[in-house]
């Protein structure tokens, strides 16, 4: 069996030329087969390398056997194509053969974060309609406890990593004998799906996003493909979560090894990328803005991928790491929307995310969804094959997601006369002050211009006059206090920047902002997350 590797097309292939060929290339026929043409021709090559803990090392040819075990595990407890099953696990590669056994059968793997809550832990199990389980041990009580977990415990539907509770099955002798051939029993296709991701929930209870095969091929091939030749890419985040099945997907594309520590590090993060000689890594904001040492100053980067870093902070980070920081957007609805091309030199620090990804077409639209002229600022909408398929069991949010192909990304937008796009802001996070309309993003830029700054989020706050106000909430760079940086310097570098109704209203000092579970500042929890304010708030009126 042969296949197509990224790594050998030229990096700095024109962008129509990489998006033609990419294109004609046909996707493998689903995803355990993509993994068995990988492992068969480079089964020697790491797959996964673990940093930072005691876990395995594991090639292509081991994950793929792995896999096969895990598939004939899942039949074994009566899994089928279609089946939704639950994987409750730790960070590891466990979850990632769990995923790519369940994608052998047929079935769909619904992550779940050992962390939740009862009453979130209910709403994940009772609308993926999980029926097996795959968790760890400390994970039985919570499940005990909810409505959909408790019959699945009590009638045997759960495989259990750890000491395993009488009456369950124990998942690693059922892995141990397990045959290492697995015969596909129901034939899978690209548009079956594979996995149901859950969003973060930020405008209301999180909505699970149907992936399928063509996603998640998709996606890999097209990441793969604008990077690169690399072996080491970093995966931090744990795989309840998108990222680590993307860089997986991605790697896999190149014969690279994902490298996985136990969990994010943000004083870590340099050093780990030096001492395990990461190629390919992404970066936010308040790692752009910290120092590197001597010796992580000798890394082996080739490439920084990042989204939404402030385009102040982008020319400096380049430099400091001597390798190109490229822009790219992306969504788990979309997957890879927009993306800076490796030989743009001359985009660097424009604030432009780039242009649209192979096998994605997008656009700018008014509020009716009618195109929009060069320079107008609406929404971003993109369309192309690999998808979601929709919000799981919500035809409502599904409708209101699309106008007709296109899909609606929420995100405010502009488009260059060259075609290149610029994410203005979210919808959502439009503060409106009296008649004004007023980009958070746009606020934020400015603040993170002053090199005190780590993190600064603008939100908006209510008032009886005007609606809304604005207010900054900044984190100061370590060791330094509101002394280091009055409020009214920050009003008054601002007022030198912005008109007068976009300037802060109030301004107050964090010690940190809180963070969704993909590291972004989560904006609508800061109004209650007072423990974490380190000022009173100054009015500046």
């Amino acid at each position: 069996m042969s296949m197509d590797m990224s790594a050998s097309a030229p990096v700095r292939e024109t962008p129509a030329a990489l998006r033609q060929r990419i294109e004609a290339e046909p996707l493998p026929v689903n995803y355990g087969h993509h993994l068995d043409a990988v492992a068969t021709a480079h089964g020697s090559e790491l797959a996964w390398i673990t940093i930072d803990g005691d876990g395995p090392d594991l090639t292509y040819r081991q994950v793929a056997d792995m896999a096969a075990k895990a598939a004939n595990a899942f039949a074994a407890m009566g899994v089928r194509k279609g089946n939704h099953v639950g994987v409750m696990l730790p960070n590891g590669p466990g979850f990632l053969v769990a995923w790519l056994g369940l994608a052998r059968v047929g079935a769909v793997l619904v992550p779940v974060n050992p962390k939740l809550t009862v009453h979130e832990l209910e709403h994940v199990l009772a609308d993926g309609d999980v029926t097996v389980l795959l968790a760890a041990s400390e994970c039985v009580e919570a499940l005990k406890a909810t409505s959909t977990g408790a019959p699945l415990v009590t009638s045997g539907k759960i495989a259990i990593v750890g000491a395993a509770p009488t009456g369950l099955s124990d998942w690693e002798a059922m892995l141990k004998a397990a045959p290492t051939a697995f015969v596909e029993r129901e034939p899978v296709g690209l548009d079956d799906p594979i996995s149901i991701l859950y969003t973060s929930g930020s405008t209301g209870k999180p909505k699970g996003c149907i992936l399928t095969h063509r996603y998640w091929l998709t996606l890999g091939k097209v990441k793969a493909a604008l990077l690169p030749p690399c072996r080491r890419i970093l995966s931090e985040l744990p795989f309840y979560y998108m990222s680590p099945y993307y860089r997986f997907s991605t790697a896999s594309f190149q014969a690279a090894a994902i490298c996985v520590p136990p969990a994010p590090s943000l004083s870590k993060f340099y050093e780990r990328i030096a001492q395990h000689d990461i190629d390919v890594v992404w970066i936010g904001d308040p790692l752009a803005t910290l120092q590197l040492s001597d010796a992580e100053r000798r890394h082996k980067l080739k490439h920084v991928s990042l989204y939404g870093l402030k385009k102040e902070l982008h020319r400096p980070l380049e430099e400091r790491l001597g390798v190109p920081v490229r822009e790219a957007f992306g969504m788990t609805e979309i997957g890879a929307g927009l993306y800076m091309p490796i030989g743009d030199d001359a985009m660097t620090g424009s604030g432009s995310c780039g242009i649209p990804a192979p096998f994605r077409e997008c656009v700018v639209a008014d509020e009716d969804g009618n195109p929009l002229p060069a320079g107008a600022t609406g929404e971003l909408l993109i369309s192309g094959p690999g998808l979601f398929n929709g919000y799981y069991k919500n035809p409502e949010a599904t409708k209101t997601a699309f106008w007709g192909t296109w899909f609606r990304t929420g995100d405010l937008a502009r488009i260059d006369e060259r075609g290149y796009f610029y994410i203005v802001g979210r919808i959502k996070e439009m503060i409106k002050r009296s008649a004004e309309n007023i980009a958070a993003q746009e606020v934020e830029s400015v603040i993170y211009m002053l090199p005190q700054i780590l993190e600064a989020a603008v939100i908006g706050v209510p008032d009886e006059k005007r609606g809304e106000e604005v207010k900054a909430c900044i984190v100061l760079q370590p060791g330094l206090s509101p002394a280091d940086l009055a409020p009214e310097t920050v009003l008054e570098h601002c007022r030198t920047r912005l008109a007068a109704f976009k300037l802060p209203r109030y301004i107050q000092y964090y010690s940190s902002l809180p963070k969704t579970a993909s590291e972004k500042i989560a904006k609508k929890q800061i109004p209650t997350d007072t423990e974490r304010a380190i000022s009173p708030v100054f009015d500046m009126a």
